[in-house]
């Protein structure tokens, strides 16, 4: 039933064509009302079927319908029944009744298609009917008036093209406004274009003969303009034509400007065409018509500058503004900068990086990573200053430009402030979750006098900033080379992990209960083609920033175990102790892979010791714990890294399936100095010992430390003065030099531990004569 409005249009032109066939007659007129009438029946029948929301307009549309209908019958009567062929006529009073009703009912569809004022699309309207008022003018109403006769008769003459230009300026209205076009509303459009030219060309066959001679032809255009009718009303898409619509695209205003371009032409046109028939020329209406249309054409061209200017502004604040924070973006906050220089005010400018924010990405999925910067965002700005700008700078990095902070102690104290606010837990909607943090401070103008080196240097600050147990760092000139090669190697590590040049050293722990070796801490170092041996805080920032810290993890790990086969196979049995990242952590199908790992080298789980921080526990507690509970149940000795120096350590401490604490070296270097890191670390040992859980003591410089952590029974120590870090060539001949130097500094018997302590592996010796550790199983006990 969708395409009754398709078969009445096919059966209303064919039967329209046959009505066309027969003679000028009562016949004629009969086919001619009836086709008028059906399609008041059809505009009735499709209201009904589609509930439009304004019927109002529609039935208009039929009573002018019918009103037309109603003329041609009484026409008929009158000339075929009566022979009276009177002008003007009861006819004419019913003709001229359906302007309008036909007028207002297309205004109520186009007021129901929009309250909205749209002064464009009355403008557009007035100026395209100005130039058919003028044409009508010229052409039909003043040469219809100069006929003569009586008045009367002329008045009604006239009455037609003014109606004519009434139904004009309505459908202008309509198509000038911007919504989408609908099948109904062509039709309808092509109903009332298809009247206005055939009662035009109706009203000039009074003094033009050729149009006088085939005035009958004329017939087909009425009915066609009721057959468009009726199937407007009929399509479903009507409904949608009498009520609120989408606007239109774009490129509809090709079309408008068209339209207006050729309404600007009539004036000249008009004159040029009386000028080549010498005719007289209208000069009266012709300069009316003008000034019209220059008035409406300044208008008009005064609201599109206008509508252009608000349209820069919103691209202005869109290019400036973080679709997903709403803050300002990189553009704004640089535009800011440079106008804060120029104008010679000082500033603070920090730059916030979350850190793993990949690895958060990557396992909590876009939507949590979204909700996470919005968090950040938002929390940012309750953080800082009624007159900072902050900004959404990168992916993960948000940027504050503070007038109000110009000195560079205030603005160092301003980033800690802000690093341990950020540090605090998200409660979002879906799950908590804590973030880290990095924040670069420099203050403008001393530390850059211009806006591309401001960011540069904050960049350099950010990198240094990220290698920081703080994670806090302000810009100093020194910075300048590091945090270059960081920038610079960004781009490179992926490559260097498929040419396997990222290697892993090794860094023995020994235990001061027999002063033995029991295992090495696996440590990257990249061996870089031109800046040779690289340290971590040269390109763990890097990874951490590109996203590439979950794969080296990976890489390390497996390095590491072939290695540890390979000693093993050789009779050193020792542990090989392995970073966890944030992403490792969160990832479901870690324990596949470390089960895998093992498996592929041939190893028992206890020769493997995963180290995390609490930093890096606390950014989903509940799946950290869920993932390290299925590790330590598969037998993997799992330790806590740079104890200390996290967050929320004795809250979770107790949660999490660890054996093993690793005191921060920030503690243990100036123990012996320091009191307030002496306390320190004899309280961590003290609680590790009531835990049940070994500790491991790093940054151990020299004998100093080393027998004062003996003296608080600190059952593992690991650092510098014991053995730096060396390539897995030289780890045996380290270790031999440990195990003849440490019994004699710490005075222990090498086959006995002090009393109270686990008795560690003994050692046995090689064939070849070098010194390896007897298997003894797992190192440590399990936590009761």
């Amino acid at each position: 039933m969708r395409a009754i409005w398709w078969r009445y249009l096919i059966v209303g032109a064919v039967l329209s064509a046959g009505v066309l066939l027969l003679p000028v007659g009562l016949g004629r007129d009969l086919g001619c009302g009836l086709i008028g009438f059906s399609a008041v029946v059809a505009i009735v029948v499709g209201v009904r079927r589609h509930d439009p929301p304004h019927r109002r307009g529609w039935y208009l549309m039929a009573a002018g319908n019918a009103a037309w209908v109603l003329g041609d019958g009484t026409y008929s009567w009158l000339e075929h029944g009566l022979g009276v062929s009177a002008f003007p006529s009861v006819a004419d009073v019913a003709y001229l009744a359906a302007y309008p009703m036909l007028a207002s009912g297309l205004l109520v569809l186009v007021r129901s298609r929009g309250t909205e004022s749209s002064l464009a699309a009355v403008l557009d309207g007035a100026i395209l009917t100005v130039g058919l008022a003028l044409v009508s003018w010229v052409f039909l109403i003043e040469p219809t008036w100069a006929g003569g006769g009586a008045v009367t008769d002329r008045v009604v003459e006239v009455a037609y093209p003014v109606g004519d230009v009434l139904l004009f300026a309505v459908l202008m209205r309509l198509v000038t406004a911007r919504r989408e076009a609908t099948m109904a509303s062509l039709l309808l459009a092509g109903s009332f274009v298809v009247l206005i030219i055939t009662d035009s060309l109706f009203v000039a066959s009074t003094w033009v003969a050729g149009i006088a001679a085939h005035v009958p032809v004329l017939d087909l255009g009425w009915l066609g303009a009721y057959v468009l009718w009726g199937a407007a009303a009929l399509h479903p898409s009507m409904r949608a034509l009498s009520g609120r619509g989408p606007t239109q695209v774009a490129s509809s205003e090709t079309g408008r400007l068209l339209a207006l371009a050729a309404s600007a032409a009539i004036v000249p046109g008009v004159l040029a065409v009386e000028m080549v028939a010498k005719a007289p020329l209208h000069l009266s209406a012709i300069i009316i018509a003008a000034n019209a249309l220059i008035v409406l054409f300044v208008v008009r061209m005064i609201r599109m500058v206008g509508q252009l200017e608000r349209q820069s502004a919103q691209l202005n604040t869109l290019a400036g503004t973080d679709y997903l924070t709403g803050l300002a973006n990189r553009r704004q906050i640089v535009d800011h900068v440079g106008w804060l220089l120029d104008s010679h005010h000082g500033a603070e400018m920090l730059t916030i990086s979350v850190e793993r924010f990949n690895e958060l990405n990557d396992v909590l999925g876009d939507r949590a990573g979204d909700a996470i910067l919005q968090a950040v965002g938002a929390r940012l700005v309750t953080l800082v200053g009624p007159g900072a700008m902050v900004a959404r700078v990168a992916d993960h990095r948000f940027g504050v430009l503070d007038p109000a902070v110009t000195c560079g102690q205030d603005a160092e104290v301003d980033a800690i402030r802000i690093r341990r606010a950020l540090e605090l837990p998200f409660d979002l909607p879906e799950l908590n979750v804590s973030v880290q943090v990095s924040v670069a401070a420099l203050v403008l103008p001393q530390d850059a006098p211009e806006p591309a080196l401001a960011l540069r240097r904050v960049g350099i600050a950010l990198a240094v900033a990220k290698g920081r147990p703080d994670r806090v760092a302000r810009y100093q000139a020194e910075m300048e080379s590091g945090g270059a090669l960081a920038l610079v190697l960004i781009g490179e590590l992926s490559d260097a992990l498929r040419d396997g040049d990222v290697v892993l050293h090794y860094q023995p722990q020994v235990d001061l209960r027999s002063a033995r070796v029991f295992g090495v801490e696996a440590l990257a170092r990249w061996q870089h083609p031109k800046y040779g041996l690289l340290g971590p805080d040269a390109f763990i920032p890097a990874a951490e920033q590109s996203g590439l810290i979950g794969p080296l993890t990976q890489y390390v790990l497996d390095r590491a175990l072939a290695q540890n086969a390979r000693w093993r196979h050789d009779g050193m049995n020792v542990t090989v102790a392995v970073n966890l990242s944030a992403r490792n952590l969160l990832d479901p199908n870690l324990v596949d892979h470390v089960g895998a790992a093992l498996h592929r080298h041939g190893l028992d789980a206890s020769a493997l010791e995963l180290e995390i921080t609490e930093s890096s526990a606390m950014v989903d507690p509940r799946r950290c714990i869920e993932v390290l509970t299925a590790l330590a149940a598969m037998g993997v000795t799992l330790s806590v890294d740079d104890y200390g120096t996290g967050h929320s350590s004795l809250a979770y401490l107790q949660r999490l399936p660890v054996t093993r604490l690793k005191i921060d070296r920030s503690f243990v270097t100036d123990m012996v100095s320091d009191e307030a890191s002496a306390a320190i670390v004899r309280s961590t040992i003290e609680l590790a010992r009531n835990l049940r859980l070994d500790v491991v003591a790093e940054g151990v410089e020299d004998d100093a430390t080393l027998l004062a952590l003996r003296d608080m029974h600190c059952p593992a120590v690991q650092g510098y003065g014991l053995g730096r870090p060396v390539p897995p060539t030289e780890v045996r001949e380290l270790i031999t030099r440990i195990q003849s130097r440490v019994p004699e500094v710490l005075q222990v018997h090498p086959h006995r531990a002090p009393d109270g302590f686990r008795q560690p592996a003994p050692i046995i010796t090689h064939p070849h004569g070098e010194p390896v550790i007897a298997p003894t199983g797992r190192r440590g006990g399990r936590r009761s």
